[in-house]
């Protein structure tokens, strides 16, 4: 698994694996963790409802948001959380403070990448799925290697069992883009899977099929 020296790069795997393993936007950030100053939010955060929906999720499409929970963790009441979910008020500095805190977090941290990665391993199903990894990659572990094995930009797609795409979002809730990277170079190289030694060296976008 390469080094990423180029900050952009760093921040374009990180995305490209939050976004590609839960399906949401992911930050736009300007090298160190959290969110660029001076950009739009993501879409998690492009309102109030959207952040509650994210960070307590209800048990149905008719309840999306378990107001009760959301109270408790906001330090508001039942019916205020209502209210901003009917638009009828928005929260006042400090509740909307600990909710974009909440969000953050959720997107940048270990603990946040766990709380993901155990929703989205709970819609696994029974059957094996196929994951596109687009970037620059190859079968080499030099980025900087020429001739017919030197990386090049493009794709490459892998079947993995449901235990492999469980054990996926282990790996970047454990160990983020770096642990991902290095768990899907494992998968490529047992043999009969795809090419021995295959590393990837920026990863771009991450999509199931």
């Amino acid at each position: 698994m390469a080094h990423l020296d180029d900050p952009g790069d760093r921040i374009a795997q990180r995305n490209a694996f939050f976004e590609g393993l839960t399906g949401r936007k992911g930050t736009k950030a300007n090298g160190e963790p959290g969110w660029e100053q001076g950009r739009g939010l993501s879409d998690i955060t492009r309102s109030t409802r959207s952040m509650l929906e994210y960070n307590f999720a209800g048990p149905s499409d008719r309840r999306p948001v378990d107001t009760r929970a959301a109270a408790e963790r906001l330090g508001v009441s039942q019916r205020t959380v209502q209210r901003w979910l009917k638009g009828d008020s928005q929260p006042r500095p400090e509740a909307m403070k600990k909710l974009t805190t909440r969000t953050r977090q959720t997107v940048t941290t270990k603990r946040g990448r766990a709380q993901l990665a155990a929703r989205m391993k709970e819609s696994i199903g029974s059957e094996n799925r196929t994951i596109k990894v687009t970037g620059r990659q190859g079968p080499t572990a030099d980025p900087n290697a020429t001739g017919t094995d030197r990386p090049r930009g493009g794709s490459s797609a892998l079947s993995m069992t449901p235990e492999e795409q469980a054990g996926l979002y282990d790996a970047w809730a454990n160990g983020g883009d770096t642990g991902a990277t290095a768990y899907l170079e494992r998968l490529y190289d047992q043999p009969g899977r795809y090419v021995a030694n295959w590393h990837f060296h920026g990863i771009k976008g991450l999509e199931w099929k």
